[in-house]
């Protein structure tokens, strides 16, 4: 069980163990190239470890966290600029900005929800990648919960979990 993040979903490319690429899904299909926006964004890794795959792309979230993007909001209207409406498409449209500074400027986080390829490797479960994705120093959901029966499902959702 993990928390469903509402941003914007985005795949990261590394190449011998460096960032090297950043799109959108766009429409499933091709997505928007954002890699200049996204080395602004402070937790993702513009390097991993050596020992990582030759070749990996991971998939992750894009998001405003919710008590940044009321500060944010509040500097806005005391400066005299309209309140943005909400976190997601704040965060969808400040990944996409012409400049990549505005980008920078904002409090943007990701998290890494699963891989898109991996070279080289065969991880088995959902869980297991997770593992490998956090060993890397990939920012992953810290709410997850390897569920054994449905009654763990039901009491991780009735737990109600919010970041």
């Amino acid at each position: 069980c993990e928390l469903k993040f509402d941003g914007l979903a985005v795949a990261l490319t590394y190449e011998d163990g460096v960032f090297v690429r950043g799109a959108t899904r766009g429409n499933g299909t091709v997505g928007e190239d954002v890699t200049v926006n996204l080395r602004t964004v402070r937790s993702i890794p513009l390097s991993i470890p050596k020992h990582a795959p030759k070749r990996l792309e991971v998939r992750g979230e894009i998001i405003f966290p919710k008590s940044k993007f009321e500060i944010f909001n509040k500097d806005r209207i005391s400066q005299g600029l309209t309140a943005y409406a909400n976190p997601r498409n704040t965060a969808a449209g400040s990944v996409r900005q012409l400049d990549p500074k505005i980008t920078a400027s904002r409090p943007l986080d990701i998290y890494i929800y699963g891989l898109g390829y991996v070279e080289g490797m065969d991880l088995k479960t959902h869980w297991e990648t997770m593992e490998f994705l956090s060993e890397l120093g990939f920012k992953v959901n810290r709410n997850m919960l390897q569920a054994q029966t449905p009654q763990d499902v039901l009491d991780y959702y009735h737990k109600g979990v919010r970041l």
